[in-house]
């Protein structure tokens, strides 16, 4: 080969790597370009606000952080890396948070109770930091001092700058809390206030039988301070306890087995685990009783399940009579008794029973105790026409309080005006239709006869004309039956019976306690069933 063509593939070679040259040269130009686009670093005071945009040396406009970039806060100091970008690709960064400004703060006084502490911070007002600051004392203060002391609070940022306020601890002479035990006696002023020329308890309404903190507001030397009682419950209730019986399938109680409990605050019974009456033995209880302090007993009992063959005792009306177009209640008068104590129930069957048609019918009463044991009971329900006129009643009842009541009476007064009336019109004989209360009514007003039906019923509807609130009332049956009424003319229910008595007495406006003395002193003349009545102070 000659020199000439040697020389000529040498330079073609040379040629061939000047465009390789360039495309790395113009790689290595965008690169420089890139990263001369954001500053390597960017630092900014603690608080102040830092945007994506900042990192950009030209027309930011629009960068945003990455999710690359570190977390950061700006109320935090130090360093931290970051992504920016605006556009496809992404530009690192450091980002320097410091502090170099100082807090600032104002001092204030501060109040603490006796022998209670305080933070540093408590003495500072008005702090403004754009970093987290610990405040501590430069001398602790002596919180068993009462009185005024000069405190300096040191105040240290996350940056390591420092201020140092001057403030004012006041240790009031009163003590912030007072414990005593429920039930025990209030406190006595000296007890919430170690200091003082003039002092008293302004608080009136401090109870100490209920567990629980009460704010108790304090006179100092004409100033008025706060603390705390705090009613503590830390002893258990005395209780003693008996034995008890029931029947087979009747829960108890556990009050049942209480026979006495001694403690400052309620207390509540209940059983630890389950009692089984479902047949018949002897078995053992465990009892609870916890107060109002959370403080418990335990006792245990013995129950003895027993079986029940004793069926319920239903009480009813021999009869019961209802005229075409009143209304009946086949419950009146009637009651159920068990010797298990529970309350049954009663169920009633009137599907004999034509309130349209004349004629006696059947209503049956049925009742199961617990234990299974059944009653039945039969009850005739006689249906009759209505033969007396309402409005006639009426009509006479009305012409009566014409000429007993005047302009001015008190319902008290026009009460005793109805009582006299009866009492000295009506004449006593010893019976009487007891099938329609218009016609006892009737007999009493016209007849002027009959007896404590009659007197009842005219009572009756003198009281309804004269607008006095009233109630019919009848004896539990024996062998004889009683009627009287009670009465309400704003003060409760009161006992009246205008049927003449052998011994005279004037039972007017009685009260629960006078009738059932009187009662028991005449072989149970007015005992009737208080459950089917409302109630009679």
């Amino acid at each position: 080969m000659s020199k000439n063509r040697k020389k000529q593939g040498h330079f073609a070679n040379k040629r061939a790597l000047i465009p390789v040259v360039a495309v790395i040269a113009v790689i290595l130009i965008a690169i420089i370009i890139f990263k001369s686009a954001t500053y390597g670093k960017r630092t900014f005071e603690a608080g102040e606000e830092v945007l994506a945009e900042d990192f950009f040396r030209r027309n930011g406009s629009g960068a945003e952080f990455t999710d690359k970039s570190d977390d950061f806060d700006i109320s935090v100091p130090g360093t931290y890396t970051v992504y920016v970008k605006k556009g496809l690709l992404p530009h690192k960064c450091k980002l320097i948070i410091e502090d170099t400004i100082a807090p600032t703060a104002d001092g204030k006084t501060h109040n603490v109770y006796y022998n209670q502490v305080c933070e540093a911070i408590d003495m500072v007002d008005n702090l403004v930091d754009a970093t987290e600051v610990v405040a501590t004392f430069v001398n602790e203060p002596d919180f068993t001092v009462i009185g005024n002391q000069d405190v300096t609070v040191l105040l240290t940022d996350r940056g390591g700058n420092t201020t140092t306020i001057q403030s004012v601890l006041c240790i009031i002479p009163v003590v912030a809390e007072v414990v005593v035990e429920a039930g025990g006696p209030i406190p006595s002023v000296d007890e919430f206030v170690l200091f003082g020329t003039s002092k008293e308890i302004i608080t009136t309404n401090i109870d100490t039988a209920v567990p629980g903190k009460q704010k108790v507001r304090l006179k100092v030397d004409g100033f008025v301070y706060e603390s705390v009682l705090n009613v503590v419950d830390t002893k258990p209730p005395v209780v003693e306890v008996q034995n008890c019986e029931t029947f087979v399938g009747v829960n108890v109680d556990a009050e049942r087995f209480i026979v006495s409990v001694d403690d400052a605050t309620e207390v509540t019974a209940s059983f630890d685990g389950t009692v089984d009456t479902s047949k018949a033995g002897t078995i053992t209880v465990n009892l609870v009783f916890t107060d109002g302090g959370g403080n418990k007993t335990a006792k245990t009992a013995t129950l003895t399940v027993k079986e029940d063959n004793e069926p319920p005792v239903i009480t009813a009306p021999t009869n019961i009579y209802y005229f075409i177009g009143d209304t009946i209640s086949y419950r009146n008068n009637v009651t159920v008794t068990d010797n298990s104590g529970e309350d049954i129930s009663i169920s009633i069957d009137d599907s004999k029973v034509n309130l349209n048609v004349v004629g006696t019918y059947q209503v049956v009463y049925t009742a199961t105790d617990p234990s299974g044991n059944t009653t039945t009971k039969s009850v005739d329900v006689v249906v009759a026409e209505k033969t007396y006129d309402v409005e006639v009643v009426y009509e006479y009842a009305d012409r009566v309080l014409e000429n007993i009541f005047w302009d001015g009476m008190s319902d008290y007064e026009k009460l005793w005006a109805i009582y006299e009336y009866v009492y000295n019109n009506v004449g006593y004989i010893d019976h009487s239709e007891k099938i329609d209360w218009v016609q006892g009514a009737y007999e009493g007003l016209v007849n002027r006869a009959g007896d404590c039906w009659v007197y009842a019923c005219t009572t009756k509807v003198l009281l309804d004309r004269a607008g006095i609130v009233n109630m019919d009332i009848c004896k539990i049956p024996t062998d004889t039956r009683h009627y009287w009424n009670l009465v309400d003319i704003g003060e409760g229910w009161h006992h009246l019976d205008t049927t003449p008595r052998v011994d005279g007495p004037t039972i007017f406006y009685w009260d629960e306690a006078t009738m059932m003395e009187y009662s028991r002193n005449h072989n149970d003349s007015h005992n009737y069933d208080h459950s089917a009545y409302p109630v009679v102070p």
